[in-house]
């Protein structure tokens, strides 16, 4: 099976391929995202905990160590192994999705994010202050790849996939898609040939869907 990877940006995409390449898929990467550091300040006062939702602020941070010695909690396996590799001492992982994770914390927390970020409903008793650590700028597609598959991880990417797909002439009807998250799914707007929803919002179940897709 051919599958296009058009949503993660380097090294998480890279991470994926292998994956997908280990279990015998043709893959053709296209990152619609690169990303960049953006310099912000520590706060004066230390949070009692850190919040990461992706990958790319773990690595791009370059959080001080007092903030790196704190609980840091994140959303699923992905973030929490660049967050180690970032050395992060305190890492808690989450169910997958940011959400349910706020659901669960309480007290103050400072969330190291990108500059787009999924809006969140704060429960009682959490105060969440925000420092952008990073930006993801948008890549044009050069062209559109003759695939089975193509895999889609964020609404933003999802939305501008969309957009590039159509600007190059490309026939929604020729291409099946297949999303981390409904979502996600949604943002890519109808006329797909089909459409397909990870179980859980995780690499391991994307994987387990292409492997559906091909029976």
């Amino acid at each position: 099976m051919l599958v296009v990877k058009s949503r993660r940006c380097r090294p998480g995409g890279e991470a994926s391929a292998v994956k997908l390449r280990a279990l015998g898929h043709d893959v053709i990467e296209a990152p619609l995202l690169a990303t960049e550091a953006v310099a912000w300040d520590a706060p004066a006062t230390a949070p009692d905990a850190l919040l990461l939702t992706s990958a790319a602020a773990a690595r791009l941070a370059d959080a001080p160590a007092a903030l790196r010695a704190l609980p840091c909690h994140v959303v699923g396996a992905a973030t929490a192994a660049a967050a180690r590799e970032a050395g992060f001492g305190d890492v808690r992982v989450g169910p997958g999705s940011v959400q349910p994770l706020l659901d669960t914390l309480a007290g103050t927390i400072l969330h190291l994010a990108g500059e787009d970020r999924t809006p969140v409903v704060l429960p009682p008793g959490l105060s969440l202050a925000t420092a952008i650590v990073y930006r993801a700028l948008l890549l044009p597609l050069a062209a559109l790849p003759a695939v089975d598959l193509v895999l889609l991880y964020s609404a933003r990417t999802a939305r501008h996939f969309a957009a590039e797909h159509d600007r190059l002439g490309g026939a929604r009807g020729d291409t099946a898609l297949l999303a981390i998250s409904a979502g996600v799914a949604a943002a890519a707007g109808p006329g797909w040939r089909a459409v397909s929803v990870a179980a859980t919002p995780d690499d391991n179940a994307m994987l387990a869907a292409i492997a559906a897709a091909c029976q």
